[in-house]
């Protein structure tokens, strides 16, 4: 997009002078707008970053284009000369030396070389000039020269007056206070050309202006010389208003054309080096007329380093204010007619250009239309028109309060329909000259109007809505009036906007630019031309330009399209907040006169916009991304360090400042930004280049960055997120995750094992409970037919042994009877057959398998209680669980019954059984 605004603006007062050839807008910045100290010296342009540097008495100011920062250190005193080499600035001054170096995080560093010069034995001086040659430095007082390789300092002159350092291209030269001029030559003084004029004067400046060797030398009481080579030649010789002799004090060359010369006292000078014109510069507006350093920043802006303050001067700006109201009033309208341009404001009419002045007074104009070789004037009172004889307006008809011309051809007859306050009027023209035709009764006054042909007009009612007016053939009245209240629900008319394209009427408003369909009676939205222009939701009004061009105003841009085929163009565009170019009231009173000049009523006064020049100008700089800075917790600012561009804040950064840089530049640069992540809508336009934020959340983001030119810059940023969602402690949570998981599920594997094992437990202690159940109940089935075969035997037993003792009984009493008579080989026999019945042996076999097979488990219970217990005694103790009777015991045993009863006795005592207990129960028990 072509490039187009007005000059850099920081809270500066502007004066502007249009006496001679060329237009001069002059800006003005004191110490409150920069933040420094009253008094400047010198100046230097940068441009690698397009960075103006200006030594002041506080420090060293910069501006970027977009704000002043004042540069300054504890070391730092006044600073009289400045000089910027690729990243460095260095500055010399009142005993102070050294460099300002920009770092990759925006901040500026100071480095102090004033050790050096300590070195040197240099202490109390002041440094007032500074040159280059190469990639040495050369700082200049008036008894010595410095010399500053990178690394060590050291002295070229010393304690031998020079005047100053004058830096012509790469060469470097100096004059010595007796008037030698002498070139500097790594670390010597080389004589120059002599000449007695010029070692008689002092110089202020010399600038080499060809490849040969060719000179231009200004001296401090007024004159500039060429030298040639071989003569010195007088250019000019400067003189002020008064007839005095100007003091030269600095000049600045630009491009071997135009050499500006700073005076004490007389402002600036400009010397045209082709043509040898000579301007003074004005001096109306200009804050300080002492001029202490000077330079250009391009071919049309020359900045001005001064007692007070420090001051700007643009040559031929694209737009500047040609009258305040004070001058003129309020801008209404303007025309070009005859090679003059004709302005109407609310107090009367004026001339623009060399013959500006005020014409006819009493007249008061509304609206001008130059056509048929005649120009028209509406005004409060009535229509004029311009009588090219006499200069002077004269009456036309008694229309009053025309504010709007339309033309209008029709069957070889030409019209033109009158906007006025009691309706709509006619004139005709007769081939010679417009005429008052006819006024349209049933019409009011409306606040814009628009012929589609000869008969038919539309009309926009500001509260009523909009009308299509159909006319009678004799234009004298409304026949047939099509009242509509809205388009596509619309129904604000302040807003809509008439406006003709390929002789198409069309409507624009915030939803759309219309065209009427006279068939079927509706308004149809042209949705390419509706897309094209940008911002159309904001749009306030639009206005015809020159040719097939229109300006679109929203409500704080003014577009300019080209139109054609139904497609617009974007050719020009201009902000309007903090702009002057803010409008003076809701009617957008704007005119374009031709192809370059275009009149706009402001709130500072009538501002005259060259569109030409401003669609033409072209300027390779971008946008910079010059810092950025946050506040972390506690409130301690920190500098981020960009990063090839990119933007990397921790998560907990505030008060977030971006700092851009338009660079100095012939126009003013206003910037936009979004994050459209996040808005969709740009902020509003701002001079100051700071971007700030409160805060971001976590995420990556894409900042973009407009300005008024429509270059585009996308900045990345990136808000890191709290170390507990960085990424590696998501992989560290993810580990955990996984980590956990697994131990859950181990747990709960485990878990279900340990629960399937003891349910397996259960289930074989289950059936191990239930296997020796039965197995237990098999066994006690098995000893109760054991005990009961045992009993069976037993009693057998018994009964067997009380039959043979009942046999040997009655045997020993037959053979008491018998006596002799019974013989004793019987008795012997018998007996023996009656022992051998009762052997011992089939008892204790008995009562041995009753032992093992019946009573196993109570032996092994009974003697875990009782340890001490005899073999004996626990076969006794078998006998009483076998329930057995006395009785069945003793003859089990062989013993007495008594036996068996004291062993009863003895036993209970054993077994620790009080006189209560049964002894048999707690055998049974156990």
């Amino acid at each position: 997009m072509m490039k187009h605004i007005l000059l850099f603006v920081f809270l500066f007062i502007p004066q502007y002078l249009i006496k001679a050839q060329v237009p001069v807008h002059i800006s003005n910045y004191n110490h409150i707008h920069y933040r420094g100290g009253v008094q400047n010296w010198g100046i230097h342009f940068s441009q690698l970053n397009r960075t103006l540097y200006v030594a002041n008495d506080k420090g060293l100011l910069s501006y970027d284009g977009n704000d002043w920062h004042l540069l300054s250190d504890a070391e730092v005193s006044t600073v009289r000369a400045v000089c910027s080499v690729g990243k460095k600035v260095y500055i010399a001054g009142d005993n102070c030396i050294g460099y300002w170096e920009h770092k990759s995080n925006g901040e500026v560093i100071y480095v102090s070389l004033f050790e050096q010069i300590k070195k040197l034995g240099l202490q109390g001086e002041t440094f007032w000039s500074i040159g280059t040659l190469g990639e040495k430095l050369y700082f200049h007082s008036f008894g010595n020269i410095l010399c500053y390789d990178g690394k060590v300092m050291h002295k070229v002159v010393s304690n031998e007056c020079c005047i100053s350092l004058f830096q012509s291209g790469k060469r470097l030269f100096t004059q010595k206070c007796d008037g030698g001029l002498f070139e500097i030559i790594g670390d010597t003084l080389h004589k120059c050309f002599t000449h007695p004029i010029i070692e008689n004067k002092e110089i202020r400046f010399m600038f080499q202006v060809s490849k040969e060797e060719h000179f231009i030398i200004g001296t401090a009481d007024g004159y500039i010389y060429l030298w040639n080579g071989s003569d010195l030649i007088l250019l000019e010789q400067l003189i002020n208003e008064k007839g005095g002799a100007v003091r030269i004090d600095c000049g600045s060359l630009w491009k071997n054309k135009q050499l500006a010369i700073g005076t004490i006292g007389d402002g600036v000078y400009l010397l045209d080096i082709v043509t040898k014109k000579c301007l003074h510069l004005p001096v109306v507006g200009l804050q300080d007329l002492n001029v202490h350093g000077i330079c250009f920043s391009s071919e049309n802006l020359l900045w001005l380093s001064l007692d007070n303050g420090i001051s700007s001067m643009l040559f031929s700006p694209a737009m500047y204010l040609w009258k305040t109201h004070v001058d003129i009033g309020t801008f209404f309208d303007a025309a070009y007619f005859k090679d003059k341009i004709y302005v109407a404001s609310n107090q009367g009419i004026f001339l623009y250009g060399n013959q500006d002045g005020k014409m006819q007074p009493g007249i008061y104009p509304l609206q001008f239309c130059a056509l048929k070789d005649e120009l028209l004037c509406g005004t409060t009172s009535e229509t004029f028109r311009l009588n090219t004889q006499s200069g002077a307006f004269e009456p036309l008809c008694p229309i009053n309060g025309v504010r709007q011309f339309e033309y209008m051809a029709s069957h070889g007859e030409e019209y033109m329909f009158l906007r006025a306050y009691s309706g709509i009027s006619t004139l005709k023209y007769d081939g010679a000259r417009w005429r008052y035709y006819s006024s349209v009764m049933g019409t009011e006054d409306y606040s814009f109007i628009m012929p589609e042909n000869l008969y038919t007009v539309w009309a926009i009612h500001p509260s009523k809505g909009i009308f299509r007016l159909r006319l009678n053939e004799t234009l004298t009245k409304v026949e047939e009036n099509e009242h509509f209240f809205e388009i596509e629900g619309y129904g604000n008319f302040n807003r809509v906007s008439l406006f003709k394209l390929e002789d198409k009427i069309l409507f624009a408003t915030p939803l759309g630019i219309y065209l009427y369909n006279v068939v079927t009676r509706k308004f149809q939205k042209q949705e390419k031309l509706s897309k094209e222009v940008i911002d159309l939701e904001k749009i306030q009004a639009i206005k015809g330009a020159f040719g097939n061009k229109i300006w679109v105003i929203t409500d704080d841009e003014l577009f300019m399209y080209k139109v054609t085929d139904f497609s617009a163009e974007l050719i020009l565009h201009q902000p309007l907040v903090g702009n002057e170019l803010m409008f003076y009231d809701k009617h957008f009173n704007m005119k374009s006169v031709n192809d370059s000049l275009t009149f706009v009523s402001t709130c500072k006064g009538t501002m005259v916009m060259d569109t030409r020049q401003m669609i033409n100008f072209n300027d390779s700089v971008n946008l910079n991304l010059v810092s950025c800075s946050y506040m972390k917790k506690g409130g301690e600012l920190l500098k981020v360090t960009l990063q090839q561009g990119e933007i990397i804040l921790p998560s907990k950064a505030t008060n977030i400042r971006i700092k851009m840089a338009t660079g100095v530049q012939e126009v003013q640069d206003f910037i936009s930004y979004r994050i459209s992540d996040i808005h969709t809508e740009w902020s509003p336009w701002q001079k100051s280049g700071e971007i700030y934020f409160t805060n971001l959340p976590s995420g990556h983001y894409k900042l973009e960055i407009r300005d008024s030119y429509q270059n585009m810059l996308v900045i990345p940023v990136s808000v890191l997120p709290p170390f507990y969602l960085r990424t590696w402690m998501f992989v560290l949570y993810i580990l955990t995750l996984i980590i956990v998981t697994v131990i859950v599920m181990m747990t709960i594997n485990e878990r279900r094992r340990r629960i399937l094992l003891l349910r397996y437990k259960a289930e074989q202690k289950r059936n191990e409970e239930e296997r020796r159940l039965r197995a237990y109940e098999q066994l006690q089935e098995k000893v109760k037919n054991q005990e009961s075969e045992l009993k069976i035997r037993m009693r057998y037993l018994t009964q067997k042994q009380e039959l043979l003792d009942d046999i040997a009984t009655e045997v020993e009493v037959q053979k008491k009877e018998l006596g002799e008579r019974y013989p004793q080989k019987f008795y012997t026999r018998l007996m023996r057959i009656i022992q051998k019945g009762v052997k011992e042996e089939d008892k204790l076999l008995s009562f041995e398998n009753y032992f093992v097979e019946v009573h196993y488990e109570f032996m092994l219970r009974i003697q875990k209680l009782h340890s001490d217990l005899s073999p004996s005694e626990l076969k006794f103790c078998c006998l009483l669980r076998a329930n057995l009777s006395t009785k069945e015991i003793a003859t089990i045993m062989g013993i007495a019954l008594r036996s068996v009863e004291l062993k009863k006795y003895r036993l209970k005592r054993k077994l620790h059984l009080d006189q209560d207990t049964n002894l048999a129960s707690y055998i049974l028990s156990i």
